[in-house]
């Protein structure tokens, strides 16, 4: 095509025709998004609104072009008369070409000035929409149980997205089609945005078409993935512009604008996609393959080919396969029919009309070793795996060991009742007062067969219905603790507390999900155990508890010993301790006796009592044995000597004379049975010499050897 300013001008007019469809496109989605508060409709209003730039930019540029043709008609009308021959008019030419000059500067400066800004106007709105900065809303992944907003209204919505994608597509092909001439090659910069506005329209129809048939999902996160969309775009932008920088150029051709987008040019030009295969494919085979009889065969039928295959892949959706570990609730239309699929191959309406849904079973795993290990969520989707909620302090991520010094426990405390020994004192000294205590308490639950639909009805995913149970769950916990005092928390009543904790919680999730007469549905669980872990009063306390455990087990040693002492005194004295026992309860009554009991039957008893004492076998018995022996021993000699005594005065009464000079003979004799005795005659003179001497000296006269012969 001849490009000259009537082609200019009509180029121009479609590039302003681009400006009123983008700014009637983008302000209508504006207000919607405005008044019915969709984050996705105002995300994509931005986008829109910023396409009507590069409609401007391109105007400006085809006008521009249109006053260049009309420029250098002139200048060559005038180069064909006499007085352009002179060389005074060669000479000034070049400087009567100002529209020239001004479109080499609109090329020069203005078109990668406006790229630049629409790149960086790209990146921070799309990272503003992104973050949620702009409209604070929450931050659904910090916050499970945050209530969606920001989704606008169905009907509304699909319209629009409708209506933007077919006017936006329609005028996306227009523009394309035009810029195949060389002269409007140009208005492929423009079309991109329109067919990305189109891309966008259809993606919040769609994301609110799939909100409809039960994908919540989608219209979720399709603010977050058209944000990530512009910035994708914006960062191409700046690749274009540096690439650009460096591609060579012809002499007397004009660059290809940065905003140009060559990702969304594939969209509003598919036939060039086409292109780009079947030269690949000849490449590849080294000759014209796309030339042959079967290819242009396949390639007239390739749209319908790809029709049946989206029909019959689209059809495949009505197949749902519940594995083993599974069972499924069926969606229709995004609500639930009842029925509670088991596993197998089962039939459904297609996507997006009917699904299979699936409760989420969420573990924790940990990974590495030592201090390098860390825990991570897995999402597994089953419904007959054993879930847990932690309930109190969290468990440990590491075995540890289980003292209440741990600084590395985390403690979560509850306020439990004081203990029952001297409350009423201090209740009446210091008013009520309260104690606190930390346990860890497990629950283990499955989602019972028939209950996949009230679990599900709790939330939207699986971690926002586990932490609903666990709250719940925590409140019961709260509530038992409140009731119950320290003494029993950390002593014997933990079995009763598990027990009727257990029935609480029970209690609370049956009373869910009420349906339409508030009649609860309960939450399709069964509590499998409730227990009661590391139940202990705050670890500043630890050392006062040690104590008080240290006097008690200081005086349970000292009433051992006592009772050690007392068992080994009696078994000394008496033989045994159950002897003992007897003894001392006879030795009671015996003492109850009143005074005026019968002497006899006293004397029995002493008697009795006595004998018990002899046959125990203890030191009792022995002294009472040793005493008796020694009685009959001094009474026997006694008596011996009183019947010498009578045998004596008989034998003097019969012969007193000769009585008399035997007990003196008895006594010379006992006199002198130790002395020496010499006889001799009267005629033999007699010296006699004594020796005075010692016999022994020394150390020797103190030997007990020798203290008979001193």
């Amino acid at each position: 095509m001849r490009a000259d300013h009537l082609s200019f001008k009509r180029a121009t007019n479609v590039a302003m025709l681009g400006i009123v469809i983008q700014l009637v496109l983008g302000v209508a989605l504006l207000l919607y998004g405005l008044l019915l508060d969709d984050r996705a409709g105002i995300t994509g209003s931005i986008f829109i609104l910023l396409g009507s730039v590069a409609w401007i930019a391109l105007a400006i540029v085809f006008d521009q072009h249109r006053r260049e043709r009309i420029e250098a008609v002139e200048f060559e009308n005038f180069a064909e008369q006499d007085l352009a021959s002179s060389s005074v008019f060669e000479e000034s030419g070049t400087d009567l070409r100002v529209a020239a000059k001004r479109l080499d500067g609109l090329y020069k400066f203005m078109l990668p000035a406006v790229s630049i800004a629409m790149g960086i106007a790209l990146i921070s709105l799309g990272w503003i929409r992104l973050s949620g900065k702009s409209d604070g809303f929450r931050d659904q992944m910090n916050d499970p149980i945050a209530t969606v907003t920001g989704t606008g209204h169905h009907g509304w919505a699909i319209a629009l997205g409708i209506g933007i994608a077919v006017i936006g597509f329609v005028f996306a092909r227009f523009t394309s089609g035009m810029a195949r001439a060389k002269v409007w090659e140009n208005l492929r910069g423009g079309s991109v945005y329109s067919v990305g506005s189109a891309l966008f329209g259809l993606a919040i129809a769609i994301a609110h078409f799939a909100d409809i048939a039960g994908f919540g999902g989608v219209l979720q996160w399709i603010s977050d993935a058209l944000s990530i969309t512009m910035i994708v775009l914006g960062a191409e932008i700046f690749l274009n512009f540096v690439l650009d920088i460096y591609r060579p150029r012809p002499q007397g051709e004009y660059p290809r604008p940065a905003f140009d987008s060559r990702l969304l040019g594939f969209v509003a030009a598919p036939d060039r996609i086409a292109e780009s295969i079947n030269d690949a494919i000849n490449y590849q085979f080294g000759y014209e393959v796309t030339s042959s009889w079967f290819y242009k065969l396949l390639s007239k039928s390739f749209i319908w080919l790809v029709l049946f295959g989206g029909v019959a892949v689209w059809l495949m959706t009505s197949l749902a396969v519940v594995e083993p570990h599974q069972r499924g609730l069926l969606l229709v239309n995004g609500k639930p029919t009842g029925n509670e699929l088991g596993p197998g191959l089962h039939f459904k309406p297609p996507w997006p009309f009917g699904k299979v849904v699936v409760p989420e079973f969420i573990r924790t795993e940990v990974v590495g070793e030592g201090r390098d290990a860390k825990q991570r969520e897995v999402v597994e989707e089953t419904a007959t795996g054993v879930r847990v909620l932690q309930l109190g302090a969290a468990a440990p991520n590491k075995p540890t060991v289980m003292l209440w010094t741990n600084e590395e426990l985390e403690e979560t405390l509850m306020v439990v009742q004081p203990s029952q020994e001297g409350s009423l004192r201090r209740s009446r000294d210091f008013g009520r007062g309260l104690s606190l205590a930390t346990v860890r308490v497990p629950v283990y639950y499955s989602v019972k067969p028939g209950g996949v639909e009230a679990y599900l009805r709790l939330g939207v995913d699986g971690k926002t219905r586990d932490q609903l149970l666990h709250l719940i769950a925590q409140r019961e916990l709260m509530r038992e603790l409140a009731s119950r005092s320290i003494d029993e928390v950390v002593g014997p009543g933990r079995n009763e507390i598990r027990e009727s904790l257990k029935q609480r919680i029970a209690n609370a999730f049956a009373a869910l999900n009420p349906d339409e007469n508030g009649i609860p549905r309960g939450a399709g669980v069964e509590l499998l155990f409730v227990g009661l872990e590391d139940a202990r009063p705050p670890g500043d306390a630890a050392k006062a508890y040690e104590q008080v455990l240290e006097a008690s087990q200081k005086a349970a040693t000292v009433v051992i010993q006592a009772e050690q002492s007392r068992a080994e005194t009696l078994a000394k004295v008496v033989g045994s301790v159950d002897g003992a026992e007897e003894i001392v309860a006879a030795i009671a009554e015996l003492d109850a006796m009143p005074s005026s009991t019968d002497p006899k039957e006293l004397l029995e008893k002493e008697l009795a009592i006595r004998e018990m004492i002899e046959d125990a076998g203890g030191e009792a018995g022995d002294i009472i044995l040793a005493a008796r022996a020694a009685r009959w021993d001094e009474h026997m000699s006694a008596r011996a000597l009183s019947e010498e005594y009578n045998g004596k005065l008989a034998a003097f009464r019969a012969a007193p004379q000769i009585y008399e000079n035997r007990m003196r003979f008895e006594a010379m004799a006992e006199a002198i049975k130790d002395l020496r005795l010499y006889i001799v005659d009267e005629a033999v003179e007699k010296r006699i010499r004594l020796d005075l001497l010692d016999k022994y000296i020394g150390s020797g006269s103190f030997d007990p050897v020798n203290d008979g012969d001193m």
